[in-house]
């Protein structure tokens, strides 16, 4: 009998521009001592995808988990692009309060964050990226139609994203997550990661930054990580061994306390 995936996470609603942006929101909101993480998924995903960041760190931290435009409850917001995602997360974490926050961003959701950082450093105590690249030049090349059979044929979603171990359970809200976005938005995920390419930018950032990579990736190897560490001034490098692309599912105790040890450190 095939997993089911856990219960979606609940949302909190808020108007941006007159369209909806969801978001999860739970935690130690008080005292203010008490850091802000919030979680920026990647393509064809939504704040589900951060599921056991939300469980597992919400002890300690306020955890924020953000629904892009066209993913989760948020509404889409015309064309799809880094800097449109960025504007959303921006305007989100200015409504829920002006503090300084860490903000952690996985694969697409890396590439919004660092448009923030760079954008934006003001807003932020330090960057989390996990499976996150400067410029993806293999993307580039590859058809739409192969990489959304890629995305959704059963046979293929778990070879490309994960590792062999992968448990059930992580593979079905990762199957979920992407069941629920529809063609249109993938597609304008696919056509936004096109675009990315922070290169020449990244020396300018003066962020604590925590850089995390799956040793098995094979969307983002390894040597897309290794290049963010050298190009991001004093950056921290961490590779998870015998892990895929998708690590907040598939390594969570192991994300959650490179997370929370790096929180605590800065």
């Amino acid at each position: 009998m095939p997993t089911q995936p856990l219960k979606p996470l609940h949302r909190e609603l808020l108007k941006i521009d007159g369209l909806t942006v969801g978001f999860a929101h739970t935690g130690r909101r008080w005292p203010l001592r008490h850091e802000r993480l919030v979680l920026v998924h990647g393509s064809g995903c939504s704040a589900d995808s951060w599921r056991y960041q939300v469980d597992g760190l919400s002890r300690q931290f306020e955890v924020v988990a953000v629904d892009l435009p066209g993913h989760g409850a948020s509404d889409p917001a015309g064309e799809p692009s880094i800097e449109r995602y960025a504007t959303t997360v921006r305007v989100v974490l200015r409504r829920i309060g002006r503090r300084r926050v860490f903000l952690a961003g996985h694969s697409l959701g890396g590439a919004v964050a660092l448009q923030v950082a760079l954008e934006h450093p003001e807003l932020l105590k330090g960057l989390i990226l996990l499976a996150t690249v400067a410029y993806l030049e293999t993307l580039a090349l590859t058809p739409d139609v192969l990489l959304w059979a890629i995305a959704t044929l059963p046979h293929k979603f778990k070879g490309m994203f994960f590792s062999e171990l992968v448990t059930k359970e992580a593979l079905a809200i990762a199957r979920d997550d992407v069941r629920r976005c529809s063609l249109e938005t993938v597609l304008g995920d696919f056509s936004a990661s096109r675009k990315i390419d922070f290169r020449g930018r990244l020396g300018l950032l003066n962020l604590s930054t925590l850089i995390l990579c799956g040793g098995d990736d094979l969307i983002t190897p390894v040597r897309y990580s290794e290049r963010l560490h050298k190009e991001i001034p004093g950056s921290t490098f961490v590779l998870i061994e015998k892990a895929g692309h998708m690590l907040p599912l598939e390594s969570p105790e192991r994300i959650n306390a490179e997370i929370r040890q790096f929180i605590r450190g800065v």
